[in-house]
């Protein structure tokens, strides 16, 4: 007969060792309560129950502070938009002599719809029309914006330089900065809760607007020149839609879940293919991943993929990596 004693320590040593057998793993992003946080704990969450790993989501200031972090495998993966992770990679805009060549990637999440918008009442109809008036600058806690905004801005021959400026440290408060008039113009998420807010705000002008971006191949073209993986989509209207109040189009890039080549490439395969497997998961779990396209999830970027991921994206057929 074995003894309790005997069969108390059988079962601590399979337990022992089931906690060693399962993979460990950090999902970096931005601070809790942010976009990039509930993408990320969707992302853990898909981790843990389906691919057989232990997730935490480890939040941090920014992308700044933790793509090194991924890039020297100190955390498994970290999400990071299409224009920080080119930066990241290279060492350059607000990466500049930072290089992290060791990053990789691993899939698309998610696109990131962004446009500028006016009251209602405003005369400007275009891009062109802005220039010389007000708007926000500097986004001193959000580098990454100040090209987002001048690649929207370039659709119509501007930039920041043309406008007058006002310093504010993220693109939430431009967006606020619109809705206290102390701006003519700022740079817009149109689903996101801040721009409902001040649509509610200038209700008396009309509510927001959004200006529709011009797609010649001339303006494509200086748009890419600034942030190079960016497209324009159009967008119909709809009630979750602030300020857009007929056909618009805007800008669109991709927010990207990075991996580094420290990370093997059993740990990439099995994240890659359990969030291709598992896009009901993700979409019940984050607002943000409702549009989430596996299809999608292999995009062309100047960063290369993780060996884990090409693997997978190869067996699915998702292969060679699809150009926006």
């Amino acid at each position: 007969m074995i003894s309790f004693r005997t069969s108390l320590a059988v079962t601590s040593l399979v337990c022992a060792a089931t906690v060693a057998s399962a993979q460990v793993v950090g999902v970096a992003t931005n601070p809790q309560g942010s976009l990039y946080y509930s993408v990320g704990a969707a992302v853990a969450g898909v981790l843990q129950q389906k691919a057989g790993m232990t997730a935490r989501v480890q939040p941090s200031s920014g992308s700044s502070a933790y793509a090194p972090l991924v890039s020297r495998g100190q955390i498994e993966f970290g999400l990071l938009n299409a224009l920080d992770v080119v930066n990241a990679y290279k060492g350059v805009d607000n990466f500049k002599d930072r290089a992290n060549p060791d990053l990789r990637l691993v899939a698309v999440m998610f696109a990131l719809p962004i446009g500028i918008a006016v009251p209602n009442d405003s005369p400007a109809k275009l891009i062109r029309d802005l220039k010389g008036l007000r708007m926000p600058s500097q986004f001193t806690a959000q580098s990454t914006i100040v090209s987002v905004q001048n690649a929207v801005l370039a659709t119509g021959g501007l930039s920041i330089a043309d406008m007058r400026q006002f310093p504010v440290p993220e693109y939430v408060k431009g967006m606020q900065a619109l809705g206290e008039g102390k701006v003519d113009a700022a740079l817009f998420c149109f689903a996101c809760g801040t721009a409902q807010e001040v649509n509610a705000q200038l209700a008396s002008r009309g509510g927001l607007r959004f200006l529709s971006l011009t797609d010649t191949p001339e303006a494509v073209a200086a748009m890419r020149k600034v942030f190079s993986s960016a497209y324009l989509k159009v967008f119909q209207p709809a009630p979750a839609y602030a300020g857009i109040i007929g056909p618009t189009r805007v800008m669109v890039y991709s927010a990207f879940l990075a991996s580094s080549t420290k990370t093997s490439d059993e740990v990439v395969y099995k994240a890659t293919k359990a969030i291709y497997q598992n896009k009901e998961a993700l979409a019940a779990a984050s607002a943000a991943l409702k549009s989430f396209e596996p299809g999608l999830m292999a995009e062309a970027s100047a960063v290369p993929y993780h060996p884990g991921a090409e693997k997978f994206y190869r067996e699915a057929k998702e292969w060679p990596p699809k150009q926006r």
